[in-house]
This record gives structure tokens, sequence and C-alpha cells, in this order.
């Protein structure tokens, strides 16, 4: 636990020491479903955006939608079918998709977006020229599953030098216009590794990863393979981690995982020295890491 601050530095200097070590920084976020879904906590997301931008950071919001997708499915009485994690997307779960993600939860972070005073755009699909998309197809009835071959930086730059914050929901456009469903975790790893982001942040209903029943606080790529392997990983946290090392392979050097169901959980995760998620690097990173906590205590007052 973070001893409470003695001797705590004048506010203006610690903003300023965290306008400098985060202003003009580009982060992309994914959130769950379930946050999206949830007044509060969407609300409070929004809110926590809203003041990382107002510290001149960039922020990029992916989300999803699957349970509500799923409550729309049982409704229509239509099957859902997942692998690896993963939703099939066949024709009749595709208008689930439109319906559902590109509708109903769009407007709502749009919505929300208005209520708690964010500037920025949002979009019910990722932007055409943003990702080169095709449709493809793994198993039989699969047919509007789509997979980024790459990512186009200089549009998406050319966005955020207008605005610091978009949102966009897991929805693609391939070359002929057909709208895709690709997995959120997926679209949010493949745009940061391809715009060169500062950090990588997934929100979902759970603290982090959890191991022997203990959320990590620290966790390396080096490490990732072993979890997948052992079991400690399964479902859509397999899948999260997989993008994980993709990211860290590729150049993203810090990821986080957060619930983002806890109140303030993003701009703690961002604002203190060791935060209520688990953090992923590089064993390269662990020096450089160790160095920031430490400083970023001494500036808040908290070494005790």
């Amino acid at each position: 636990m973070i001893m409470k601050p003695k001797n705590k530095m004048p506010e203006f200097f610690i903003n300023a020491f965290y306008e400098s070590k985060f202003k003009d920084n580009f982060f992309v976020i994914k959130a769950g479903g379930k946050i999206i879904e949830d007044d509060v906590a969407l609300e409070n997301l929004l809110s926590n955006i809203r003041e990382l931008t107002l510290q001149g950071i960039k922020i990029l919001l992916i989300y999803g939608g699957g349970r509500a997708m799923d409550v729309e499915a049982e409704k229509r009485g239509i099957e859902v079918k997942k692998t690896g994690g993963k939703r099939i997307t066949d024709e009749a779960n595709m208008g689930i998709v439109k319906h559902v993600l590109g509708g109903d939860l769009s407007l709502k972070v749009s919505g929300a977006m208005a209520k708690v005073k964010l500037d920025g755009l949002s979009f019910n699909a990722v932007p055409a020229d943003w990702m080169n998309v095709t449709l493809q197809p793994k198993v039989k009835g699969d047919d509007f599953t789509g997979g980024i071959h790459n990512v186009q930086a200089r549009p998406v730059n050319r966005l955020f030098r207008t605005v610091n914050f978009i949102a966009c929901a897991c929805i693609a456009i391939t070359e002929d216009g057909t709208a895709c469903n690709i997995n959120a975790d997926t679209i949010a790893t493949q745009l940061a590794i391809g715009t060169k982001a500062h950090k990588l942040m997934f929100l979902s209903d759970v603290d982090g990863v959890k191991i022997n029943d203990k959320v990590a606080e620290i966790i390396t790529s080096e490490q990732i393979d072993g979890l997948i392997a052992d079991g400690t990983a399964t479902g859509g946290m397999h899948v999260k981690l997989e993008n994980c090392k993709a990211a860290l392979d590729a150049g993203v050097r810090r990821i986080h995982l957060m619930s983002g169901l806890r109140k303030d959980a993003l701009k703690k995760e961002i604002y203190e020295p060791v935060g209520p998620g688990t953090m992923l690097f590089s064993e390269s990173e662990r020096q450089s890491y160790q160095n920031e906590v430490e400083a970023q205590k001494l500036i808040e007052g908290q070494k005790g």
C-alpha cells in the first residue's frame, strides 16, 4: 500500500511534472462491452479520459460489446458461436454486430461524451483508410470476420491533429465497403503497433492477470507464453495476452490491464506510482520502469 503523502509538492509542480511527462503522448485504450453498457463506468472512463486529454495526451478508444450482442442474439433466437475466445460472425450475427455496436452502443458513447463534456469524435466503425482489411473466414459460416493486413498511420495522425480524442466501435470496413467484425483487442493492438502508441491499455471487468489467485503487478513479455501454456490465461485473457505479446514484440513499450468497472481505474493507473492493474513490458524495460516509479513517488511526496 502506498503511504499517504508527506510534505506534498504544490499542485502546480505536480501538474507540470505530468504535463511534461505525457504531453503529446498517444494512448490506445480498449474498453470491453461491460464497461460501455454500464452508465456509471462509461461516464467515469470518459471523465478520466477528458482529464488526460487536458494534459495534452491524445487518446484513441476502441470498444466492444460482446455481452450486449449475446443478449440481442438470444432475443432473436440466433445461435452464438465462439472459437478461441473470438466470435464466429455469420450473416445473422453480423446483423447483430451492426445493430448493437454500430447503433446502440455507438450512440451511447456519443451521449456520454456530451454529458461529461469530452471534446472529440465518435465513429460507429474504424475509418476505412486507417486499416487494410479483408474478410478472413476461418471456419464454415464465419463469413464476416475481418483480418487486418496493415495500419495506415498517416490518416490516423492527420485526424488527431484536430482532436485529442476519438472513439471507434470494433467494426471494420473492407476495401469494397463491406462491414465486418474484428475482435476489439486485435484492432486496438494493431492500431497501437501501427501508430507507435506510447501506451496500450485494456479495460475489462477483471483487475488484471491473476497468478495463484493474486493480481500480478508486472508481467514481462518473456513470461506470456508460459502463462498461456500452463493454463493460467484462457479464453478472452488468452487472446488478450497474445495481443499484448505481439504489441510488445513490435515496440509498444507499456501495456496495462485493469478493471474499467473500478472508479477512476484509468486515472490511477496513469497517475499513481503503482496502479491497480497489471502492467506488461519487456524485461529490458524493468530498470527504466523502476526508476520512473521512484521519481513519481518523490514528486508526489510519497517516499516514506
